[in-house]
């Protein structure tokens, strides 16, 4: 499925929102108005991926100032990437030493464990 055809729009919003069981025109054409909203601010595979502990009763919580450091930080974490030049590598080698037990030796099952 297409990230950004229809279906998979209403399936997102089946994921975060609580629908309606009548009303459901005017509910669909104002949850897809947020919906564009949020696009423009995130993306759809983000908001494809986001969770909240429940569903709202309407995307107008997403939108609005009071969830938008959550889903700023949300954001931020989604786009995280790990800097790996900054840390020094290791070579860790060959394992070495009287507590090593190779896999040649490993028991291989309760009986030989205890021999």
């Amino acid at each position: 499925m297409k990230i950004g055809s229809q279906t998979s729009k209403k399936e997102i919003l089946g994921r975060l929102v609580e629908i309606p069981q009548n009303g459901k025109r005017a509910f669909w054409s104002r949850e897809m108005m947020f919906l564009k909203k949020l696009e423009e601010r995130y993306s759809l595979e983000f908001l494809q991926i986001v969770t909240f502990p429940k569903k709202y009763d309407s995307l107008a919580y997403l939108v609005s100032d009071a969830l938008k450091e959550t889903m700023d930080k949300k954001w931020r974490n989604f786009n995280f990437k790990v800097d790996f030049s900054k840390y020094d590598t290791y070579d860790i080698g060959n394992k070495s030493g009287k507590d090593y037990v190779s896999s040649d030796n490993k028991p291989k099952n309760t009986k030989d464990l205890f021999k």
